[in-house]
């Protein structure tokens, strides 16, 4: 956990003090995030696990922390009874130091309300922001932590 932090610290200080300002994102973290939400829009709970480590910790708003990619998993089989329509990801900064990477970014997530006042189902989009952490297992990417919240 501490290494995490430090690399995160100091990816985040190398990342404003050289930026000059302008975001950048890593094309090989872009293709995953893509891939995630393809994931997610399929409703594929297990394909969408298969992101995270298995120790991996996932902190949504206003629930308890879901820890282990079981449990993960089941979270998502979950939510993924509602009647999502489309979810999308846009990375805004992103790097890869050594063993750790991270990325935050905005998301958009559109759902069907179960009725509106015109008696059909209403569309309801919601914005929000993301910090994911990546640690490298094996060769692969896979998400150590996600955090993510409306706006």
């Amino acid at each position: 956990m501490k290494s995490v932090a430090v690399f995160l610290g100091a990816t985040l200080i190398a990342i404003a003090a050289g930026s000059g300002g302008q975001q950048t994102t890593d094309p090989a973290l872009d293709k995953l995030a893509g891939a995630f939400a393809d994931a997610f829009n399929a409703k594929d709970a297990a394909r969408v696990a298969s992101f995270y480590a298995e120790d991996a910790i996932v902190m949504p708003p206003k629930q308890p922390m879901v820890r282990g990619r079981r449990a993960i998993e089941s979270y998502y089989a979950r939510g993924f009874e509602q009647d999502i329509s489309s979810f999308r990801l846009f990375p805004m900064e992103s790097a890869i130091g050594g063993a750790h990477a991270f990325e935050a970014g905005r998301s958009s997530l559109t759902a069907r309300r179960s009725a509106s006042s015109r008696g059909g189902p209403d569309p309801n989009t919601t914005s929000g922001k993301y910090v994911v952490i990546y640690k490298r297992v094996n060769d692969d990417w896979k998400i150590a932590y996600d955090i993510f919240n409306d706006d």
